[in-house]
């Protein structure tokens, strides 16, 4: 009985911390401008075609604050293209790439941009291999191919697909998730459902905590071994080789 009692209780308070993940991040997004409760999340217009925004020479990007599908690709052209359908910012300096909606500040407080857009879109083509990518504060449907050696994805809304095989750090998100592991993976604060992809014939060293769902790892090899921990998570996780 008292085991029960603590399985329960146990139960009880990671659906209390995934309750409060949730609205943390949407508060989050809110007070940033990236969603606006008063107004609603209702976009009023639909954005048009996409424009070319720059090229550039970069080791690092940044995507932050957008309301819309997000893609990294891989792709056949010189350095970074930048393309969006949402009036985005874009700025470069010491070699980081930033993306990002901007904010206005109104009567009622700061709005984001993007967020009086439906079916927004921004594409980022690269060419080479980035050091680093890092998308946060963001609301739509992610997805990554581009050469990327460190992945990092904090307060967004929305399924995360990652299709490069890379390092990845996850936290305090809300969508399924599936990456492509190719180095140390840290999840930590999630609502959705999680596939991790390792390389043929890796092995995996899992440290799973907290779980509210299914934790399958059918994983063997002897050509390496790939770290992932996963902690405060409701959903199933499965680890694939």
């Amino acid at each position: 009985m008292k085991r029960q009692g603590r399985t329960l209780g146990a139960l009880l308070a990671l659906i209390l911390v995934a309750v409060l993940v949730g609205a943390a991040v949407t508060l989050a997004l809110a007070l940033h401008g990236d969603i606006e409760i008063i107004r609603g999340i209702i976009p009023k217009k639909t954005a048009g075609v996409l424009v070319e925004f720059g090229k550039f020479s970069a080791s690092s990007l940044v995507v932050r604050g957008t309301v819309g599908d997000v893609y990294v690709v891989k792709a056949n052209v010189s350095g970074i293209v930048v393309k969006s359908n949402l009036p985005i910012n874009v700025s470069f300096e010491n070699g980081v790439l930033e993306v990002y909606c901007p904010i206005k500040e109104g009567i009622i407080g700061k709005r984001n941009i993007c967020n009086d857009y439906k079916n927004g879109t921004v594409v980022v083509e690269v060419g080479g291999e980035l050091e680093y990518l890092g998308i946060r504060d963001a609301v739509g449907e992610f997805l990554v191919s581009a050469g990327v050696k460190r992945i990092t994805v904090r307060h967004v809304v929305g399924d995360f697909d990652g299709q490069s095989w890379a390092g990845y750090t996850i936290e305090n998100s809300v969508g399924d998730i599936t990456l492509h592991a190719s180095d140390h993976v840290s999840i930590n604060n999630v609502v959705g459902d999680i596939i991790v992809i390792v390389p043929p014939d890796f092995g995996v060293a899992l440290n799973a905590e907290d779980v509210v769902g299914d934790v399958k790892s059918t994983t063997s090899g002897n050509n390496g071994t790939i770290v992932v921990s996963i902690s405060n998570v409701v959903g199933d996780v499965s680890i694939k080789g």
